[in-house]
């Protein structure tokens, strides 16, 4: 253990045998080791076998462990109440020596866990995690004082509601992505994936982490007995899903259109099947390497031996995304029309899901079943995605005494 103090025995407590732990973790050599024996137990006691949370936790342990060896010096466990708000005060406005300017490898000398400066709703969710890590490790003894037993970490959320991304400039990040040289089968295959990236996250809404924890055969068809028709769905499985919750959303026509053409740029058949590799629904141009070291080069190997390698992570994803946009941002910029250059510069996956979201409930679809789409336990946090409330007032207004709101262009004429 390192930086710990130990329980103190009693006076005239009897001796015994063999000396008894302090904490009941077993053997750890550090804070580190301690704190994974903690989100191997949250692990375990997940009851819908979800691992979103374990992979947010461990999101945020990296920027805590950066903290600590880098800016701070010392382990967790010398933590006390001044460190706890030491530590709030640098997520609140992080220095620029910790911002990672460009797209460094995790384990590089210069990597940094922090992209940009974290949002309201970010360093709420890091000093959540931080203030259960501290009473997980206090509970089970490895400390003997929390330091962040006095303090509060209430769960915010800041909603932006205009982060949204328009039909014009959504087209435009495709134009860009179809019109960049394709010199080679393998830039095609890398835009024929982007373009169903982006498609997909807008027509379904899922989350970054559950598109990147899907499997091919998510994909699938789904009879209607009501109907007698079946329809093509998408299901996000439990183990990927926030909340470790299934669902299955409709796949729209242009989601299908950009799935079958990603599907067949890598030779892969047009729609999924048995397949025992189990691909995932986010591929690399990448291959595996067969035992004997070497590389499986043509397409149709590729597709007989299943070498495909998976885009694994969200970061990954996230550079696919951020990529595609900074060559739109690029073009704005050029033809002078910074104002929506700085909006999509902003642009990320989350926001298309906001897009989705905004725009099924604008188009008239029933707040339940979005919610259901998004995987929403209440119906309040899909409405925190859109100005439905205003829009709804508005509407009532033009109802009961029409033209009592003023429109757009009505201001030109008030001197």
């Amino acid at each position: 253990m390192t930086g710990l103090t130990p329980y103190a025995h009693g006076a005239g407590q009897l001796a015994v045998a063999a000396p008894q732990p302090v904490h009941s973790l077993g053997p750890v050599a550090n804070d580190w080791e301690a704190i994974n024996v903690w989100l191997a137990a949250v692990a375990d006691n997940s009851r819908s076998g979800s691992h979103e949370t374990l992979n947010t936790y461990r999101y945020h342990l990296a920027k805590l462990r950066w903290y600590c060896e880098r800016e701070l010096g010392r382990p967790p466990s010398t933590w006390t109440l001044q460190d706890v708000k030491a530590f709030r005060n640098y997520l609140a406005q992080l220095p620029a020596s910790s911002l990672r300017t460009i797209n460094i490898a995790p384990g590089a000398p210069d990597y940094s866990p922090f992209q940009k400066q974290p949002g309201v709703s970010t360093q709420s969710d890091i000093l959540r995690f931080t203030k259960a890590m501290f009473s997980a490790l206090h509970r089970t003894g490895y400390l003997r004082l929390d330091p962040m037993a006095l303090v509060q970490a209430p769960k915010q959320r800041r909603l932006d509601k205009k982060r949204a991304v328009g039909d014009d400039l959504f087209d435009l990040v495709l134009q860009v992505m179809a019109e960049a040289p394709q010199p080679t089968q393998k830039d095609h295959q890398i835009y024929v994936r982007d373009c169903f990236i982006f498609i997909c996250l807008r027509e379904s809404g899922l989350r970054a982490s559950e598109l990147i924890g899907a499997k091919m055969d998510a994909v699938g068809l789904l009879y209607n007995p009501n109907s007698g028709n079946t329809y093509w769905a998408m299901t996000v499985k439990a183990e990927t899903a926030k909340g470790g919750k299934q669902r299955t959303v409709p796949v729209s026509v242009a989601f299908l259109e950009a799935f079958i053409a990603y599907r067949r740029a890598f030779g892969l058949d047009p729609m999924p099947g048995p397949n025992p590799q189990q691909y995932g629904l986010v591929l690399s141009v990448r291959t595996k390497k067969r035992e004997s070291g070497s590389r499986i080069k043509s397409a149709s190997d590729r597709r007989l031996f299943g070498e495909w390698r998976d885009v694994g992570s969200r970061q990954g994803l996230h550079g696919i995304i951020k990529g595609r946009i900074r060559d739109a941002v690029l073009l704005l910029e050029q033809a002078g029309d910074g104002a929506s250059a700085a909006h999509l510069d902003r642009v990320s996956a989350h926001w298309l899901r906001h897009t989705f979201a905004m725009t099924s409930l604008l188009s008239g679809q029933d707040l339940r079943s979005v919610a259901t789409s998004l995987g929403h336990a209440s119906v309040d946090t899909t409405m925190g995605y859109t100005e439905q409330d205003a829009i709804d007032l508005i509407e009532s207004w033009e109802r009961e005494t029409p033209g009592r709101v003023a429109r757009a262009g009505q201001a030109d004429g008030i001197k």
